[in-house]
């Protein structure tokens, strides 16, 4: 059972960073990405050249910090990328158009309060394991694979140890579910999340990134594939990420069609920086919430008018690594700290 103190937390558990490769060790888009309509779109959107920084990344470092410090969110879980890898394990820089380290979302986090770090490894590596261990040991809360991005069957039987020392050590696995749009991909057959089974007959927690949903110009609709695998496994979550924006307007509320108890192991994710649109949801918002300026904050807003369940912002708490979980349990939270210093 939650303390009254995590209870009350205000967590989004799947945002991003990104790095435009000024320094490659901590990250990298292609060049194939950085020429996309949607990469150059999501520059335009975001005004992430007006900020402050000497180059790119490092403008997106600030955005990051300048949105999520102004931010009514107690924490946010922000996400690592693996690389491309062979079927050898050997890494495939040529072949990996979107990157992240792990130390570069440990280093974020030791340095910022907000931020929670989540590691991501792609389990075809050679040191998949080791890697697993390294970030639990360094305070990862969660493990990220991008399935579609990555190019990683979860099915395959060769992950299995994997999975188990990932359950063995309490510490959820995100699984990228759903078309993937705003970066090449390997196989979007890899986003079905028919193909988490053997993920999840480990006997860890298990949490659907996007719940399967694609947009609504796609030509598969994985949603259905969630929602049988939510009634099999009770140990399978889902997350609402990227659920805000206008390719996906119809999602939130399909997703809240399905029930009480089934919205009850659905949790809170933004896909930040990509930007929710209020458009679909004005009866639920209105033309100008308080809101809107913060991107973090509008989505939030947005899916918590859906009552998905009473803790849905802090519903994610109870999944993470069990050392992080305790730590959360004992500190006062950000928020609460700066709140209090504005009253005093």
């Amino acid at each position: 059972m939650k303390s009254a103190s995590t209870d009350t937390l205000a967590i989004d558990a799947h945002a991003h960073i990104f790095c435009w490769g000024e320094n490659p060790q901590q990250g990298f888009l292609s060049a194939q990405t950085k020429k996309r309509w949607l990469t150059k779109l999501l520059i335009w959107l975001t005004g992430i050249g007006q900020e402050p920084g000497e180059n790119l990344s490092a403008k997106m470092k600030h955005r990051l910090l300048r949105q999520l410090a102004a931010s009514r969110l107690d924490y946010c879980i922000l996400l690592a990328q693996d690389a491309v890898y062979t079927e050898s394990g050997t890494r495939n820089d040529a072949a990996t158009h979107f990157y992240v380290a792990n130390d570069y979302v440990l280093q974020l986090a030791a340095e910022n309060e907000k931020i929670l770090p989540g590691c991501s490894i792609n389990p075809h590596r050679r040191d998949a394991l080791a890697e697993l261990e390294r970030c639990v040991a360094a305070g990862a809360c969660l493990i990220k694979v991008h399935t579609a991005i990555q190019g990683v069957d979860p099915s395959l039987k060769k992950f299995e140890p994997f999975y188990a020392r990932a359950a063995e050590l309490g510490i959820p696995l995100t699984f990228h579910t759903g078309y993937e749009h705003a970066c090449s991909v390997v196989s979007q057959s890899f986003a079905d999340p028919a193909r988490l089974s053997r993920a999840l007959d480990q006997g860890g927690v298990v949490i659907a990134a996007h719940c399967g949903t694609c947009a609504v110009f796609d030509r598969e609709d994985f949603y259905p594939s969630f929602v049988r695998m939510m009634g099999a496994y009770d140990n399978l979550y889902g997350e609402t990420a990227v659920m805000a924006t206008l390719i996906r307007w119809h999602a939130l509320r399909r997703l809240r069609g399905e029930g009480d108890e089934f919205c009850r192991r659905i949790i809170h994710g933004s896909d930040y920086p990509l930007p929710p649109s209020r458009l679909p949801y004005l009866r639920r918002v209105g033309w100008f919430p308080e809101e809107r300026r913060n991107p973090l904050d509008l989505d939030l807003r947005i899916k918590q008018s859906f009552e998905f369940s009473r803790n849905y912002e802090s519903q994610v708490v109870d999944l993470l690594a069990p050392s992080v979980r305790v730590a959360l349990q004992k500190q006062t939270p950000p928020g609460a700290v700066a709140s209090q210093k504005s009253s005093g």
